[in-house]
């Protein structure tokens, strides 16, 4: 690896539907500005098709999406091989073991709580970012 790749910016998906905490999550990722680049899909459906056209470094991905959510694209994405060697990690609001050990079961490396607090879930969503990826 040259010097000029490993100066290359790191490219994350967003998989989420809602704007409100798609733009929480963008908040978030500002500590990386300047390293990563990011794309945002609103489902699953838009998500599959971004994969198909870019290699990600990192996914981030809601469950609970219309059209397609985060279950049916974990499968898909499995089914297709599409990004199988990136880590995947869920954004949900939801609290259920069976939702984080299916997720877990279909590729997902983390899972981070969406919170109201914003600096909660800075926190927790950066510290997570840098476990998985070097920036």
């Amino acid at each position: 690896m040259t010097k000029t790749d490993n100066a290359a910016k790191k490219v994350i998906l967003v998989v989420e539907d809602l704007p409100f905490d798609a733009e929480f999550t963008l908040q978030a990722l500002e500590k990386f500005e300047g390293s990563v680049d990011v794309d945002v899909a609103r489902d699953g459906w838009d998500a599959l098709v971004l994969m198909k056209q870019r290699h990600f470094d990192l996914i981030l991905m809601d469950l609970k999406m219309p059209r397609m959510d985060g279950f049916e694209t974990m499968i898909l994405m499995r089914g297709y091989q599409l990004q199988h060697d990136v880590p995947l990690i869920i954004l949900t609001n939801s609290d259920l073991d069976t939702d984080r050990e299916r997720a877990r079961q279909l590729g997902a490396v983390d899972y981070v709580h969406k919170s109201g607090d914003l600096a909660r879930f800075r926190s927790a969503l950066q510290a997570t970012v840098e476990k998985h990826m070097r920036i």
